[in-house]
């Protein structure tokens, strides 16, 4: 390791965790935990997270004394299947500096002992004695509710410095498998400094199986890259995902689509009941390594001794599905073989070939172009269109990371004296950094999803490049869609600096996304982004209406959800909806901004015929109005077909649900009225019922 390569990476990760302290106001989150811990925890996670080495998580910060034990937390996840539960906790220390010191063995035992204790704590109903709303509750709902459905505990430590020697520690024994990943600022830098979107693993097959490998070389068709087919053991497979889970799948593969999908259920169901079959129905993995370690097997033929840069490009829901049929449902691996295609690349090429072999190996479960790498050419041109364009005044620009960390990397190449340094903050400020992340919120909020945004950066960021895919594969951004990206970002971070000024102590960022969205909603398109993009902000009347619409979406978020975990409910449609359906007022002046147009919606309030007085909505009248326009235009269309079976529907009912069929599909820019809704809403329940009662057939 070079250690000025290291100094240097310190010094601008720290940077990071400064400006991101000095976004939050004084008193943002109720927690003992230090803020600066707070911004640390937040960088770190954000760094793994681009690397693909943790999947989405809440960073939720928990301290507090459990019985007779410190429980402490700074975040979790939960896989996608509910049975693998991250705990993360962070060993901060002292400021950070450019000379990190190493964290005992006996600290770093101590924090796992406190993240697991906070698990096993939240088997009794800890959540419903807590005070209020708040992430702090929902997070112990949330582990509550994992308890009997969790198979295996991974408890990640993120430490301010260098990894001590690990101690032994003991955890209850009525808790699943726990395993401890301690991350320092070293290992981090590794991992991000590599040109690989992922931690090397190495596999030591005559290690674990006894003996190496059999394999059969392919034909060597070109310079870069050879291939090996083996097969391997289903219970090698379950091995390697246990220790490594999402570590092993290359960046752009989804780690696990459930059971839901019939792909899935149909692993699910071959591994129950005829795991010999296994090996012919499936169509195996698609795997890239580094290097391989080929020697002579006990046939005479090549073998496999070990396995290095080991990187699942196709197969990550082969691999989960075994994985979760051993631990979850005790299903027998003995006679369980997946055949794999091994493709050893040249470390030159490793990556340019990688992406393009996942992307084109991936059909069972289509990832096409929504994959995560920062070559993608969206990513690329956008890039290449925020070096050009500059603001009215061109004296200062915007500067678009399609990777975490090449703003500060440009800082310091361009920067060599101070004032260079000064030139180059004054023409490319922090303030005006963007990342993909932000990118992919902005444009989902912006888009009438902030439900999407509330799912996590990543889910946020799939939804964003599938929305990219969508517009045809030789389509690429131009001026204007940039300009107009920028200006939903301009609205998304004002909105974001407003709700920093007032201070909520929970789900700011779910208010944030929904306010940004019900304002697109409203004002039905007509928001003149060019102007914000000349102005390079909004206008008052624009920020009026934010400041005061949001503490009262705020209040909508948390009551609508009536009792249900908060954030998780922020997560649905029918959150979304409840939003939609408020009876909120433009500030004065703002809808004089918008250009001219069709009506904008009438939600909250509603009259009955034309010139007529509008009316208040009552709550009842309200959430028949959420439910109706929580339905998209596919569900309407299926309605439809089946009212179009029966005959009591014939005639006025089915024609109703054509008009509403027509809102939905304009996206809701006309709002269906009270005595529309109550005839709409009963239409709905009759249809859920007979689904349901299919399903019990």
């Amino acid at each position: 390791m070079s250690d000025s390569r290291f100094t240097e990476f310190v010094s601008m990760f720290n940077d990071r965790v400064k400006h991101d302290r000095l976004g939050e106001p004084d008193g943002e989150n109720v927690t003992p935990i230090d803020p600066r811990e707070i911004a640390f925890t937040r960088v770190f996670l954000a760094d793994m997270e681009d690397i693909g080495l943790v999947a989405d998580s809440d960073i939720v910060h928990f301290e507090k004394r459990l019985g007779r034990a410190n429980a402490k937390l700074n975040g979790f996840g939960v896989s996608e299947d509910g049975a693998e539960l991250t705990l993360i906790t962070t060993i901060f220390g002292s400021e950070p500096n450019d000379e990190p010191k190493s964290a005992p063995g006996s600290e770093i035992a101590k924090a796992v002992r406190a993240a697991v204790h906070v698990f096993w704590a939240a088997k009794d109903p800890l959540h419903p004695r807590m005070e209020g709303s708040s992430e702090q509750s929902d997070m112990i709902e949330r582990l509550h509710s994992a308890h009997g459905k969790i198979s295996s505990i991974r408890v990640l430590v993120l430490i301010n410095g260098r990894t001590g020697k690990q101690s032994e520690y003991e955890l209850p024994d009525d808790i699943p498998e726990v395993t401890v990943d301690a991350w320092d600022l070293e290992r981090l830098f590794r991992a991000a400094s590599s040109s690989l979107a992922y931690e090397s693993v190495t596999v030591d097959l005559e290690e674990i199986l006894g003996a190496p490998l059999p394999c059969l070389p392919g034909p060597e068709t070109a310079g870069d890259h050879r291939c090996h087919f083996a097969i391997i053991p289903g219970d090698l497979l379950h091995k390697l995902y246990h220790e490594h889970g999402p570590r092993l799948l290359e960046l752009n593969v989804r780690s696990f689509l459930q059971a839901r999908g019939k792909v899935n259920r149909g692993i699910r169901d071959t591994l129950h009941d005829e795991p010999g079959y296994f090996l012919a129905y499936n169509n195996g993995i698609s795997v890239t390594v580094e290097s391989l370690d080929l020697v002579e097997g006990a046939d005479g033929g090549i073998a496999i001794r070990q396995m290095t840069g080991l990187q699942i490009v196709n197969g990550g829901q082969t691999m989960a599905s075994i994985h979760r049929a051993k631990d979850r449902d005790k299903a027998d691996l003995s006679n369980v073989f997946v055949q794999a295609k091994i493709t050893k690349i040249d470390q030159d090429h490793v990556e340019k070939l990688v992406p393009l072999i996942s992307r084109f190996s991936n059909t069972q479960n289509k990832v096409n172009e929504t994959d995560f790498s920062a070559n993608h050419p969206f990513h690329v041109k956008f890039q290449q269109l925020s070096e050009h364009i500059w603001p009215p005044g061109e004296t200062m620009r915007w500067f678009y990371e399609r990777a975490r960390g090449q703003w500060e990397v440009a800082r310091i190449r361009e920067g060599t004296t101070p004032g260079k340094l000064k030139a180059f903050d004054q023409r490319t400020p922090r303030t005006q950094k963007v990342d993909k992340n932000l990118l992919a919120k902005a444009a989902n909020a912006w888009g009438e999803l902030p439900h999407v945004v509330s799912l996590g950066g990543q889910k946020c960021f799939v939804a964003f490049m599938k929305e990219i895919a969508g517009k045809g594969i030789t389509w690429e951004p131009d001026e204007e869609y940039y300009r107009d990206s920028i200006a939903k970002i301009i609205i998304f971070k004002r909105a974001e600096n407003i709700a920093r000024q007032i201070g909520f102590s929970a789900y700011r960022a779910n208010a944030v996304s929904s306010t940004v969205a019900l304002v697109a909603y409203r004002t039905c398109g007509r928001l003149k982004l060019d102007e914000i993009w000349k102005n390079q902000n909004i206008s008052d009347a624009f920020e009026e209406t934010i400041r005061s619409w949001m503490p009262r979406i705020h209040e909508e978020i948390v009551e609508s959800a009536e009792g249900r975990n908060v954030t998780e409910w922020c997560k649905k449609k029918e959150c979304w909806a409840m939003v939609q359906s408020l009876d909120l007022e433009f500030a004065s002046g703002f809808e004089e901004e918008l250009a001219k147009g069709q009506p904008l919606p009438n939600v909250g309030k509603f009259s009955e015929r034309k010139g007529a007085k509008l009316k208040t909505l009552s709550h009842e009248e309200r959430e028949r109005q959420a439910k109706v326009m929580k339905i998209g235009p596919d569900e309407w269309q299926k309605l439809i077909s089946w009212m179009v079976t029966r005959h009591e529907y014939a005639g006025f009912p089915i024609q109703i649900c054509g008009t509403i069929l027509g809102y939905a599909a304009a996206g809701w820019k006309q709002v269906p009225s009270p005595r529309q809704t109550s005839q709409l809403v009963k239409f709905l329940d009759a249809w859920n019922e007979a689904r349901e009662d299919e399903d019990e057939e």
